[in-house]
């Protein structure tokens, strides 16, 4: 029996294709819902089966995207455009390597508070304020949070850490405050999720979008949310979760909400924590990823007829 030719025919299991490409089972049935692509066969079981050349546009797909390209553009591409971005050289704004990692880390390590302050704003000036959040903070945070989980890092270094990094957001965003946007997006945690910096980096980048925000802080019971948001006049609740609160929580906490918020409020939850809802909400938008957001934005303007202000 030829086995390439029997792997062709069967294709690869999503497992497998989780493994082969860094691509979450999550992200790869948002992007064949939302997107079109990937089209997998199903197996007797009606199971998902990917062939080799998806998988291997995939694999492309994410390569391209640790560079620093958002999800939607590149699969928006043929193969051949695709190929010439991938061979193309990569933009001195690409995501940081793990060299420059490494010297973040030393210095959130060593306290050394000035230091990472000046290195923050001299990407912040390269970058702008979406692909600072994008390419620097993301990543930043996901090194802070593992090396505390394997124990290289008290959590007096993660609280300085994100103490500095929220202080920095907010002085920034303070001389960026929007009179006018649409969406108006009310911008809250749950009661028990006490991380505010997951909020100020969505805030970030829906100012640079033209969205209104109507910031009420962390840890908001239901019923408050659900009378800010109507006394508010807002268009969307958004929620931040970290990777620090119950998924199950955050589920039912976003059912409860979404059963008693008006239809004509939609509902959006991201942050780490969101990552690891495997099912989708009925009538939440889910934004695990970066372009989540971006995608909930675009079809909310598209549903209402409204650009940015």
């Amino acid at each position: 029996m030829n086995t390439e030719t029997t792997s062709f025919v069967s294709g690869l299991p999503i497992a497998s294709v989780e493994r082969e490409t860094g691509l979450s089972k999550d992200t790869l049935r948002v992007w064949e819902r939302r997107y079109g692509f990937p089209t997998p066969g199903r197996d007797a079981n009606g199971e998902r089966l990917y062939a080799p050349t998806q998988v291997q546009r995939l694999t492309q797909i994410k390569r391209l995207m640790d560079r620093g390209y958002r999800p939607g553009k590149l699969l928006a591409l043929d193969d051949a455009a695709l190929i010439a971005l991938d061979e193309a050289r990569p933009s001195v704004l690409a995501t940081p390597d793990v060299l420059q990692l490494d010297t973040w880390m030393h210095l959130v390590k060593t306290h050394d508070s000035e230091a990472l302050q000046r290195q923050f704003y001299r990407e912040l000036a390269k970058r702008g304020l979406a692909g600072f959040v994008q390419d620097i903070v993301a990543p930043l945070i996901t090194r802070v949070g593992e090396a505390w989980s394997r124990n290289e890092l008290g959590i007096f270094e993660e609280h300085l850490f994100s103490q500095h990094l929220e202080k920095m957001f907010r002085t920034v965003l303070a001389n960026m405050q929007p009179q006018h946007g649409n969406p108006r997006v009310l911008l809250t945690t749950l009661s028990g999720e006490e991380h505010t910096l997951g909020l100020l980096m969505v805030e970030a980048l829906m100012v640079v979008e033209g969205v209104y925000p109507v910031l009420l802080g962390p840890q908001t019971p239901i019923d408050e949310i659900l009378r800010a948001a109507q006394l508010k006049q807002v268009d969307a609740v958004c929620l931040s979760f970290s990777s620090a609160y119950s998924p199950t929580l955050a589920a039912q906490g976003m059912r409860d909400l979404r059963q008693m918020l008006p239809a004509g409020i939609e509902l959006w939850a991201g942050g780490y924590g969101v990552k690891a809802i495997r099912k989708p909400i009925d009538g939440v938008c889910l934004m695990p990823e970066f372009q989540d957001l971006y995608d909930c934005l675009e079809k909310w303007r598209t549903e209402h007829g409204r650009n940015p202000v």
